[in-house]
């Protein structure tokens, strides 16, 4: 556990930030869980507050084919981050999992983050496993609209 702190503490100090600021992303993967895929999207939209556009991309490669269908391409999907729903998710303080559920080939997390204005924010992210050149991975279905005060 202690481990798999550490791990993620280094991803989102210097790993994804400097990534994506090179632009070089991180794409699916089959090595990657369902909370891996959900913590490089937060490190990416924490990021977002130092490069937008490719904090955002981050996002976006994980966003599921059925998902992509619906948000278009990333120029369309970015836009979705200047609604007052999703744009406490850009540059947030800080995030808690308050609860993890993994049932087969779908996953849901909640979480609540602290935006830049210090305000909570309740949100239900939902993976799908899906089939790729790579493999079967984790990708996102949905992100709900937040719940203010990280209430449900």
């Amino acid at each position: 556990m202690f481990l798999r702190f550490l791990w993620f503490m280094l991803l989102g100090v210097w790993i994804v930030p400097g990534l994506i600021k090179a632009g070089n992303f991180i794409d699916p993967d089959p090595q990657f869980m369902a909370q891996d895929v959900l913590e490089i999207q937060l490190l990416g939209l924490q990021a977002a507050s130092q490069d937008r556009q490719s904090g955002i991309e981050q996002v976006w490669r994980f966003a599921h084919p059925e998902n992509k269908a619906v948000t278009g391409p990333v120029e369309r999907f970015a836009k979705l981050f200047d609604q007052p729903a999703y744009a406490p998710l850009i540059g947030f303080k800080d995030y808690v999992i308050n609860e993890r559920q993994l049932a087969g080939n779908q996953a849901r997390f909640v979480i609540t983050l602290r935006a830049e204005t210090g305000d909570a924010y309740r949100y239900i992210w939902v993976f799908q496993r899906s089939q790729t050149e790579a493999g079967m991975v984790w990708m996102t279905m949905a992100v709900s609209a937040p719940y203010r005060g990280g209430a449900s």
